[in-house]
């Protein structure tokens, strides 16, 4: 097994030993997506994922937009860039949150895949519903 997929499966079980239900987070996007380019706020509550767009609170499907940017999401992104790209240093980029296990960032800048290149970046996280969640329903 690579560097990179030790170090995923390690913070996937960090992640897993918090049984941590409800989070929120505040992600940076860009990438070839424009509609999913710049920040966004996401909850996760109850077994759902809601992400607040032009301050209402929208359900997200699995696998639909926005997904990326789940813990979840974020975990198995990482995992099919690692298994494309491998271990390049410099076509791929992963962080881990030391304390939470969460994908803190990832980069993939590859020359030849111009289009399909992007950065996520974790600027906020909380091990909870968002804050202003229940004041939206």
């Amino acid at each position: 097994m690579s560097q990179s997929l030790n170090k995923l499966v390690e913070a996937i079980r960090t992640w897993q030993s918090l049984s941590i239900t409800d989070y929120w987070v505040r992600v940076d996007y860009i990438g070839s997506a424009i509609h999913r380019m710049g920040d966004h706020t996401l909850t996760n509550t109850d077994g759902k994922l809601w992400h607040s767009w032009h301050g209402e609170w929208r359900e997200i499907k699995p696998g639909s937009d926005f997904w990326l940017f789940s813990v979840a999401g974020a975990f198995a992104s990482a995992r099919d860039m690692i298994r494309e790209v491998g271990d390049a240093d410099e076509a791929l980029k992963l962080k881990f949150n030391s304390q939470y296990g969460y994908v803190e960032s990832l980069r993939v800048k590859l020359p030849e895949r111009d289009a399909a290149n992007f950065t996520f970046e974790v600027k906020a996280f909380g091990p909870e519903p968002h804050p202003e969640y229940d004041q939206k329903l």
